[in-house]
């Protein structure tokens, strides 16, 4: 089906497929959308607990440092695992419904992406309360902390453009091999630790520090750091490099998904 990306049908669909998504995840869950930040926290006190003893972080706080890359980082982990076998997953609706195929990828990445801010909004709660609390900032300090917070609403938009491009790129080529679900599950934890999230760039040698930018995520977790905690960033012109490649990221992942999506039906 051709179908135009402004039209009104083209909106109302895929915010009906993102509200499904949503009430679906926590639907029958006891505590519901407490999970949205229960699941970070356990895995800040998890990986925390282990990895302050080994990793030597030079940070005033390491568990928020991991928090607040913990965060933008499931978002994008879970969207990305989750559509890159969604065409297959939902071949029963693909065959008999016409639709813009691309509604469902983005209805997991609004919806994780939903979950991703109520838990953001918590933690920036978290941090303020901190300044006032524990460092006794005053109202003029704590304005312009706060102000310095929204600077994250850009960076929200950035990750949110890479981890659709990657889902679009990989939901459509998993279509054609399904070598590329197994291979996203292989990799991810690898890419994980290839993100500056448990420890800071500043550790590792310059050579490897500079290559771990070829990750578009790493410059991404470094701005967060900066912005929310106050990090220094390890390479401030190579965080441009990541912004190039999220965009070029973002419009393959478009182009490829467009141009196989009429084939779709055949291949499920």
């Amino acid at each position: 089906m051709k179908h135009h990306f402004l039209d009104q049908f083209w909106f109302e669909f895929v915010w009906a497929m993102t509200l499904k998504e949503i009430k679906a995840r926590y639907k029958k869950a006891v505590l519901g959308f407490l999970w949205i930040f229960l699941n970070p926290v356990l895995q800040m006190l998890v990986i925390g607990f282990i990895f302050q003893f080994f990793v030597p972080v030079r940070v005033d706080n390491y568990f928020l440092f991991l928090f607040t890359g913990l965060l933008p980082w499931n978002f994008f982990s879970y969207s990305v695992m989750k559509n890159t076998p969604i065409m297959t997953n939902e071949r029963s609706m693909i065959k008999k419904s016409n639709f813009p195929r691309e509604s469902i990828v983005l209805a997991v990445v609004f919806s994780n992406l939903f979950h991703m801010m109520i838990a953001w909004m918590l933690l920036l709660l978290v941090l303020i309360g901190d300044k006032v609390v524990t460092e006794h900032h005053s109202l003029t300090q704590l304005t312009d902390y706060s102000i310095r917070l929204l600077y994250t609403l850009p960076l929200i938009g950035w990750l949110t453009l890479l981890t659709t491009g990657f889902s679009l790129l990989f939901a459509a080529l998993n279509v054609k091999y399904r070598d590329v679900n197994f291979l996203v599950q292989a990799v991810m934890p690898l890419w994980f630790y290839a993100t500056p999230i448990v420890y800071t760039l500043q550790l590792l040698p310059e050579f490897f520090g500079s290559l771990l930018y070829l990750n578009p995520m790493t410059g991404l977790i470094e701005l967060f750091h900066a912005v929310v905690l106050m990090q220094p960033v390890y390479d401030p012109e190579l965080v441009i490099l990541d912004v190039f490649l999220s965009v070029v990221l973002f419009f393959l992942g478009c182009w490829i998904f467009i141009r196989e999506a009429p084939y779709f039906d055949d291949w499920v």
